[in-house]
């Protein structure tokens, strides 16, 4: 429908695979995080929302309230919530299924006329597509997970980053 920022045109099927290797990614971190520990996680190392812990609830709210309520013109109900509501990793990953569960079927509905369609965004004050919504969480999502990476590689520990390329090519995420 629109173009894309690299001047292809996106399709519904494009951002769906996109967000479904964000939730893969994040499912890799959950884990790396209870090997870690809580006390690990939720340490603050001044990064952007303080700890891993924060930065990854705060990962969930952007995609949460922009494919779930922002892109369909539901009122956010939540401020920027403190990440110690999510005290646990049961409660984390809780929140982590509903947001992938959500995000399942807002793409399952998605359509080439609804990338064009134009959303309100509270946050920016204007309209814009629900094509360059989606860019912009994705890479919002895509640079915290970076941040996530450099965090543990500051602890000397192996992130569970794997590379979009890597998966397609396993076939995992459409066609090579």
């Amino acid at each position: 429908m629109g173009v894309f920022w690299i001047g292809a045109t996106m399709e519904a099927s494009d951002s769906s695979q996109l967000f479904e290797y964000i939730a893969d990614s994040r499912g890799r971190f959950l884990t790396a995080f209870r090997e870690l520990g809580w006390e690990e996680v939720t340490k603050n190392r001044e990064a952007t929302y303080n700890s891993m812990h924060g930065i990854f609830i705060h990962i969930l709210e952007v995609e949460d309230s922009y494919l779930h309520y922002h892109i369909p013109g539901v009122p956010w109900p939540h401020d920027e919530r403190d990440p110690v509501v999510f005290d646990t990793f049961e409660k984390m990953e809780a929140y982590d299924q509903a947001v992938a569960t959500n995000a399942k079927e807002f793409f399952a509905g998605l359509t080439a006329e609804g990338l064009g369609r134009e959303a309100f965004i509270p946050d920016w004050g204007e309209e814009t597509s629900v094509e360059h919504v989606l860019l912009h969480t994705f890479l919002d999502e895509m640079a915290h997970l970076g941040e996530l990476v450099c965090l543990m590689w500051q602890i000397d520990v192996e992130p569970p980053f794997r590379s979009i390329v890597r998966l397609r090519k396993n076939r995992r995420y459409g066609s090579p």
